[in-house]
Formats: structure tokens, C-alpha cells, sequence
């Protein structure tokens, strides 16, 4: 890559930095391109010849975000850590995003752009499912889950704690709480915790 090459590269870095900071405080409807140049320190021209639009340019971070999503939790689950300290640190990072992330550009993702839709559930069969897939058996195999358990009532339990609609209420006024709430129950369904007894 020359010299030429390496700055374009940077600057489509800095645009997209830059986008995600903006998308993820103000959401994505009120913001313009001149607001995406300003804060990237870039012309608006330089954006259009980069991304073609705004929703061109957002589709790419988050495809981005999803893929840097994905490294994370690979690095995570290949720890040497038990299953429920893979599934905390997972389950409290993923909160910690969706707090941090404005509702709207959850909604755009997850409900609105069907690009974003397809391309979700493409990635989520091709690579989160088997990552996901490895470390139940992984715990299965060291009795850290119930070796008995089929794979497929395995994964129907965890997709129920994994769903849009429960997104969109963590994203609300009482999140945290409810985020906790469900952490708890996903390891202990209804009963007290263990250290209340």
C-alpha cells in the first residue's frame, strides 16, 4: 500500500470514528453530513466520494462494530475462565453497549434497515451461533452445563434472553436494573440466589 493509499485508508478510519461518536450520543435521524464532516474534521465532499450517503457510511460502522463485537467475544471465550465468567463478562459488555448506544441507532440496526437485517442474521448464523455453539460445548463437556441438555433447547433458552423487544426495554428508563434483573435469572431462573439462602 503506498503512500496515497495509506492516508485514504486513515481518513475513511477517522470518518468512521468520528460517525460512530456522533450516531451513538444523538442518534441518526437529526444528524446531517456537514454535522458527520465538521466532527470528523473532513469536507462533505470527502464523505459523499468515501461512502456515497449517510445511511451508506452508517451501515458500514455498524458492520464494523458488529465484526469488533464478535473479536471481542472470541478473545473472551477462548480465557481460561469458567462459563459463567465468559457469560457475565458477555452478558454485562453488551449491556454496558446497548446503555451507551442511542435507542434510535438500535432500532435503525435491528428493526428499520432491512440491509442491516439481512446482514445481522447472516453474521450471527455464519459466526456469533458457532462461537457460541463451541463454548456450550466446551461447558458441557467440562460439567460446567448439564451434559444432558440437547443443543437446540440450549440455544431456544439463550435466544429468549437475546431478542429485539428485550433490547429496546433495556435501552429505557429503568435498564440497568432490568439488565441486572435478567442476569440473575438467566442463571438461576425464578429461585432465590444462592448466597440468600
Amino acid at each position: 500500500m503506498n503512500g496515497y493509499e495509506r492516508r485514504k485508508e486513515q481518513k475513511k478510519k477517522d470518518i468512521k470514528k468520528a460517525a460512530f461518536s456522533l450516531f451513538q450520543k444523538q442518534g441518526i435521524k437529526e444528524i446531517k453530513i456537514e454535522d458527520l464532516a465538521r466532527h470528523a474534521g473532513v469536507s462533505q465532499v470527502t464523505i459523499y466520494n468515501h461512502f456515497g450517503s449517510k445511511e451508506a457510511l452508517f451501515r458500514e460502522v455498524i458492520k464494523e462494530f458488529v465484526a469488533d463485537e464478535y473479536d471481542f467475544h472470541k478473545e473472551l471465550f477462548h480465557k481460561d475462565l469458567s462459563f459463567k465468567e465468559k457469560i457475565t463478562s458477555s452478558i454485562l459488555h453488551k449491556t454496558n453497549n446497548i446503555l451507551n448506544i442511542h435507542p434510535e441507532v438500535i432500532e435503525e440496526m435491528m428493526v428499520n434497515d432491512e440491509d442491516l437485517k439481512i446482514f445481522l442474521a447472516d453474521f450471527q448464523t455464519k459466526y456469533s451461533i458457532p462461537l457460541l455453539v463451541d463454548l456450550i460445548k466446551d461447558a458441557q463437556n467440562n460439567g460446567e452445563i448439564n451434559p444432558n441438555l440437547s443443543m437446540e433447547s440450549i440455544m431456544v433458552y439463550i435466544r429468549l434472553f437475546n431478542n429485539n423487544m428485550l433490547i429496546s426495554m433495556i435501552t429505557g428508563e429503568n435498564g440497568k436494573k432490568l439488565a441486572s434483573d435478567i442476569f440473575q435469572m438467566f442463571f438461576y431462573g425464578l429461585s432465590l440466589p444462592m448466597d440468600s439462602k
